[in-house]
């Protein structure tokens, strides 16, 4: 059996604010992250498609 491999820590920020029902501005100032920066990871997981 494969070794269960952690989720990065962009892709649970990136949950999390799926999650929050806060604007992406909101958001990244209450978690201290840039805007830019939370931006490319919501990107990145919504492109990766719905998870396993």
């Amino acid at each position: 059996m494969a070794k269960q491999v952690e989720k990065p820590e962009w892709e649970r920020v990136a949950e999390a604010f799926e999650a929050s029902g806060q604007t992406q501005r909101e958001f990244a100032l209450a978690r201290g992250v840039r805007l830019s920066t939370l931006q490319s990871w919501v990107y990145r997981r919504r492109r990766a498609g719905p998870a396993e």
